[in-house]
């Protein structure tokens, strides 16, 4: 339990693979998971006007699925969680890595409007209001 605790704070984010692992079913059910509500805390971080989704969803969610109870659904202390108030600011490899996914992903959402840069042209720095606003919008429902 003390391992899946240490998940969740260093990885509050998984992709849908990831959690087909976890909960030992195919990236389909994972879907169905979300559709049905039982992983409440899904979001498409995919840059606008793209065709495709990119899911992520929390690791909370997925490892209390695991363990057969329900996941929590509340969107403000999960974020609260995993992006603390007390960071402003998130370089793009590091929200890169907290979103499981690369870092151009992250340049591309800066570069679509979709996420703030602070940091300039040379060292692109994302505002945590700015990451979640974007989440907040990209929530699944």
């Amino acid at each position: 339990m003390i391992r899946n605790q240490a998940l969740t704070r260093k990885q509050p984010f998984t992709s849908i693979w990831q959690a087909a692992t976890l909960l030992d079913c195919a990236e389909k059910r994972v879907y169905h998971y979300i559709q049905e509500g039982r992983l409440p805390l899904a979001f498409d971080i995919s840059h606008p006007g793209s065709g495709r989704a990119c899911v992520r969803v929390a690791t909370a969610s997925v490892l209390a699925l695991q363990r057969r109870t329900r996941p929590a659904g509340d969107l403000a202390p999960f974020l609260a969680e995993a992006l603390p108030a007390t960071q402003f600011s998130y370089k793009a490899p590091q929200l890169a890595r907290l979103l499981q996914c690369d870092a151009d992903h992250v340049y591309r959402l800066i570069g679509a409007n979709a996420l703030e840069d602070v940091g300039g042209r040379i060292h692109y720095r994302v505002p945590r209001e700015s990451i979640v606003r974007f989440l907040s919008e990209r929530r699944i429902k």
